[in-house]
């Protein structure tokens, strides 16, 4: 065999700890690299399987396989080690050579070469965080990209029921199918027993891997597939790849008619009608089939309206049922950002009319989590409010929670111009999610809305006067001003004063109206 040129295993060497020439049965033929003080001294026609747990014998074994001399897998995470010294884990990459694809060649690194710690002490990112990127890695990957869509394969699993699999065994399966996904990066858990994997169906063998029988034999869990063409669902249009993700979201969260039989089954059918919701909502906004409705916000102290909140009513289309189903779909398909920018737009005509006739009232915005996570939406956001800044006393933007924002440093920065600029900024919905105290610690915000779970029940409830008192307290020590939310009745009203609140909105002072009708004074005392 002719000796390795020095620069390649120059290369090899600089992300990998350890090098391997192996023969078709796992024989180490040759080894480079810190070999003893990585795994021990091997000694001569060691079988690298040998140094593996059971675990990560079957999933190097089942990965050799799919090996063609044309593509390459890993990163996967296996423990090794030679006998009598304790195991250690590595990134393990494979490949076979054109030329000599009876050999396999390996390169082990440590996980803190590729940015990883060691899975074993450190916390994955949270499944949501992971769902999240990995549909946005679907949007780069096929959006107007008609020749990814020819070449590629949209794989989910979901495990058969009764089984329990722990955060190890998740782990592996995710490292499994991203070995296999496009560049290694498209391929997730999208909930503890459902995972999704983007493949290429350009290598003849690609598209015969059982992802679901070669896991059963590398973990032992049982797993049921679906396996979607992306030519044939026309990924490559937008509508129809937000379809999918749609289609995707319902799955992880079992919702009726998304379970994995009816993706397989009816997948043409589900992204048709869903790319049919796509297309009502797209003439709800661009019909401007939508109005917005005002709902007063009270000083508590003075029992006088202090602004309204512009809340939207929808010309419903036959296909969505309620104005909260059409908000949450906006969220989930990614049209939310189109949405929220066209009420900004109407609330600023809305005001620019007013002021007209003589006068307006403040009014509130709400901009969804998802929207704030959008780059391209800040940047319009921004310039039209900057467009708009003689409108600082008039109009003011809530943050909703309803979707999480992936990037609260970017947000910050937002935040802190759109203050500059003079608009106020409102937290809405606080208490709602677990993100909340963080939200508020990372954005500098004029005023937080406590969520009204807390004060429905706070003239019943010990625990929820808890709660309230301490927000409150919390938002008095940090200069933020309170505004509570669901407010029915003289009681609530009075409770909230005496506990410090400065403004309240529910019933009690008026339900939303296309009209901007001014609570009459109420004594809260």
């Amino acid at each position: 065999m002719s000796k390795v040129p020095d620069r390649f295993l120059g290369y090899a060497f600089c992300v990998g700890d350890v090098l391997l020439e192996l023969a078709h049965d796992f024989t180490i033929i040759s080894a480079d690299g810190a070999i003893k003080n990585s795994i021990g001294v091997i000694a001569a026609d060691t079988c690298f399987l040998d140094l593996l747990t059971s675990r990560g014998r079957s999933m190097i074994e089942s990965s050799a396989k799919m090996l063609t001399g044309a593509n390459r897998l890993g990163p996967f995470t296996v423990s090794v080690g030679a006998e009598g010294k304790a195991r250690q884990e590595f990134a393990v990459f494979l490949a076979k050579l054109p030329t000599a694809t009876d050999k396999i060649y390996m390169v082990l690194s440590r996980p803190y070469r590729l940015g990883k710690s060691d899975t074993k002490r450190a916390p994955d990112k949270k499944t949501e965080d992971k769902k999240a990127e990995f549909f946005d890695r679907l949007e780069g990957l096929f959006e107007g990209n008609a020749e990814a869509a020819q070449n590629m394969l949209v794989t989910i699993l979901e495990a058969n029921g009764g089984q329990d699999i722990d955060e190890d065994t998740q782990r592996d399966i995710e490292q499994y199918l991203q070995s296999f996904s496009v560049g290694g990066a498209h391929a997730t858990m999208l909930g503890d027993d459902k995972f999704a994997v983007v493949h290429e169906k350009t290598d003849p063998n690609a598209q015969k891997i059982d992802f679901a029988q070669e896991l059963k034999r590398t973990t032992g869990v049982s797993l049921t597939s679906a396996t979607i063409d992306a030519s044939e669902a026309k990924l490559s249009e937008s509508d129809n790849l937000r379809a999918l993700i749609f289609s995707l979201q319902n799955f992880a969260s079992e919702n009726d008619g998304f379970a994995i039989d009816d993706i397989r089954k009816n997948c043409a059918t589900l992204i048709g009608q869903t790319k049919e919701r796509v297309r009502a909502f797209r003439e709800v906004l661009d019909e401007g089939r939508f109005s917005l409705v005002f709902q007063p916000i009270v000083n508590l102290e003075k029992g006088t309206t202090h602004h309204f909140e512009a809340l939207t009513r929808f010309e419903l289309p036959p296909a969505i049922k309620s104005q909260w189903e059409m908000i949450r779909f906006a969220e989930d398909i990614g049209l939310i950002d189109e949405f929220d920018y066209a009420v900004v737009t109407l609330a600023i005509y809305k005001i620019r009319e007013m002021l007209k006739k003589g006068g307006s009232p403040g009014i509130a915005v709400n901009l969804s989590g998802r929207s704030l996570s959008n780059v391209g939406f800040l940047s319009e956001l921004m310039s039209l409010l900057r467009g708009n800044k003689d409108l600082t006393n008039y109009l003011s933007l809530e943050i909703t929670e309803s979707a999480k924002i992936h990037d609260l440093d970017m947000l910050s920065e937002v935040l802190v111009e759109m203050r500059a600029i003079g608009f106020r900024v409102y937290l809405d919905d606080f208490g709602a999610g677990a993100a909340g105290f963080q939200y508020l610690k990372k954005l500098k915000v004029d005023a937080l809305k406590i969520d009204g779970a807390y004060i429905r029940d706070a003239l019943a409830s010990k625990e929820d006067r808890a709660f309230l008192r301490s927000m409150v307290t919390l938002c008095q020590d940090l200069g933020i001003v309170t505004v509570g939310e669901w407010v029915e009745t003289q009681e609530h009203a009075t409770l909230l004063r005496q506990m410090g609140v400065d403004y309240g909105q529910g019933y009690f002072f008026g339900k939303p109206s296309p009209n901007f009708l001014v609570a009459p004074t109420q004594a809260t005392g």
